[in-house]
């Protein structure tokens, strides 16, 4: 029968939810909030009427993506997960493919809902929030440099850092450059930096 949709598998609530999700994510970096209950159904591979089950509105889904999207757990996650026996430069570039996974999406997010994250009323809570969630993400990388940090010039945890503010600018759409955002071409870059090993650079006093 056209436009028969099968009755979806029952799921567990919060299995259900995490699919509503998944699926709806791809579809607002595509059409942003226009993106239709239907659309959403169809690629969920659901009944529409089953949205309306996890998610009181099409806008309480929309909302539950962005907080996805936004918090940074499952990116620590991910890089807690990267094989510990690869040598550094390996590990590094596995870790910068995680972070520009995430960064990507942010930035597609940003596009397509014309969307600024608005900080709560009390601006010192969103610095904490936001300086708590680089200090999350500072501490998975660290613990993928601590093996060999006796290969690197700074404490791990600045190391880290330098690694994930680079990885952002060289991955953003404007600020970043397509031709040097390349996971391994960063990854050079932060070890070995823009000078040959033959030639260092001269300092000159001020």
């Amino acid at each position: 029968m056209i436009g028969f949709v099968p009755r979806a598998t029952p799921l567990p609530p919060d299995e259900r939810r995490a699919a509503l999700i998944a699926a709806t994510g791809p579809l607002l970096e595509q059409f942003g909030r226009e993106v239709s209950t239907r659309q959403i159904a169809e690629a969920a591979g659901i009944a529409e009427g089953t949205i309306f089950r996890v998610f009181a509105t099409k806008e309480s889904l929309i909302d539950a993506v962005l907080e996805e999207v936004f918090d940074n757990q499952r990116t620590c996650d991910q890089l807690a997960l990267v094989d510990p026996t690869l040598d550094l430069e390996a590990r590094l570039v596995s870790a910068v493919t995680i972070l520009q996974g995430r960064l990507r999406r942010v930035f597609a997010l940003f596009h397509t809902l014309r969307l600024s994250r608005r900080p709560p009323e009390d601006p010192e809570e969103f610095k904490r929030r936001q300086q708590a969630d680089n200090e999350r993400l500072n501490a998975a990388l660290a613990a993928l440099l601590k093996p060999d940090a006796d290969r690197l010039r700074f404490d791990v945890t600045d190391a880290a850092s330098m690694l994930r503010t680079i990885t952002f600018s060289l991955t953003h759409p404007i600020l970043g450059d397509t031709r040097l955002s390349d996971a391994g071409q960063i990854v050079d870059l932060v070890l070995y930096g823009i000078g040959r090993p033959s030639t260092p650079l001269k300092r000159t006093s001020c």
